[in-house]
């Protein structure tokens, strides 16, 4: 059976523009909304994450014989995979590691920079935590719009990180910088939203470059508040590579700021709406002032800009390893089919 995934085919993600997708590609329902032609899914209950291409990807990673008769496709949308991941659907669950694990294994590298095997096991105690009590924590999960859901997925897989940081802090050397919520709101304090956003991402320990590419602004405009990072905070401003540089610190920051959450706070649709230009300006202007002000919002608003953008851009993970996760959850497997079955669907 085919699957037919974001992350199967490189011309769906974002990472090459409409001119490098295969002949015979079409679109599916969905639309455009950036330069890079990636495929928003959010707007449209019924689209899916794929184009249907002349020749189809299975979930294997090869290509299928074409001597061979077709074979039916399976189209995930995100709505199919939740509804169907809730029932142990061994293919639900295929193509949601496939879709989701290139954004687990960047945030883990990410914030816990090691060469050791510590993100995928992270990762694969992440599943495990959704999976148990027969998937009680997923259930949970935002059900109404993938970039939702992509925050509680980041907050739960944050947070099993922290948890290897904090063993890690306590070997930090005692000069480093203090980076609690604290002094992260007086480093903040005062700079306008965009500022604010940059600041926060250089402090997470991302480059110039890829600021850039998620807020699609340049930083150079907020080089004066990157001044405040001199001279407490100068080595996030010499960073070559994206890497936390206080890993520790910075998810128990981020942990306390996702625990502020207060009765003003506005819903993340509304961030949503703000980030794709759906809102007037009489509406967006108290809700950006109120972000500016609450380190809670902040936080939700800067992970939604990281997770959206890296859902796409990451890079694919193996389909071997893909089959790895998928052994260690509990699964239904997939009943066999006849040979007729198998040659005509």
């Amino acid at each position: 059976m085919a699957i037919i995934g974001a992350q199967m085919c490189p011309w769906v993600s974002g990472r090459q523009g409409a001119r490098d997708r295969p002949p015979g590609a079409r679109r599916c329902f969905g639309r455009f909304t950036d330069p890079e032609d990636s495929l928003e899914v959010d707007s449209n209950p019924s689209a899916v994450y794929c184009f249907v291409p002349a020749v189809t990807f299975f979930a294997s990673g090869r290509r299928p014989n074409t001597k061979m008769a077709a074979q039916p496709t399976v189209a995930f949308t995100f709505h199919k995979v939740r509804e169907q991941c809730e029932q142990g659907s061994a293919d639900a669950w295929r193509a949601f590691l496939d879709f989701y694990t290139p954004l687990g294994m960047h945030l883990l590298k990410m914030y816990l920079p090691s060469d050791g095997p510590e993100a995928s096991r992270v990762w694969e105690q992440t599943l495990a935590a959704l999976a148990e009590n027969d998937f009680q924590r997923f259930r949970a999960t935002e059900k109404q719009s993938e970039r939702e859901f992509l925050l509680d997925l980041r907050a739960l897989l944050l947070d099993q990180a922290a948890l290897h940081a904090a063993a890690a802090a306590s070997a930090a050397p005692a000069s480093a910088p203090l980076v609690d919520r604290e002094a992260v709101g007086k480093l903040l304090e005062g700079l306008p939203l965009l500022h604010q956003e940059m600041l926060f991402l250089k402090l997470a320990g991302y480059t110039d470059a890829s600021i850039e590419r998620m807020l699609r602004m340049a930083p150079r405009v907020a080089q004066a508040a990157f001044a405040r990072l001199e001279p407490d905070y100068a080595e996030a401003l010499k960073i070559e590579s994206d890497r936390c540089l206080w890993p520790g610190q910075w998810l128990a920051s981020l942990q306390a700021a996702r625990a502020a959450k207060q009765e003003a706070c506005p819903n993340l649709h509304q961030f949503l709406r703000i980030h794709d230009g759906q809102i007037s300006w009489y509406d967006k202007e108290p809700v950006e002032k109120h972000v500016a002000g609450c380190r809670h919002c902040l936080e939700a608003w800067t992970a939604l800009r990281e997770a959206t953008y890296w859902r796409k851009a990451a890079p694919a993970v193996p389909a071997a390893e893909i089959e790895k996760y998928l052994s260690l959850l509990p699964v239904a497997a997939a009943p066999k089919k006849s040979f007729l079955q198998r040659m005509f669907g």
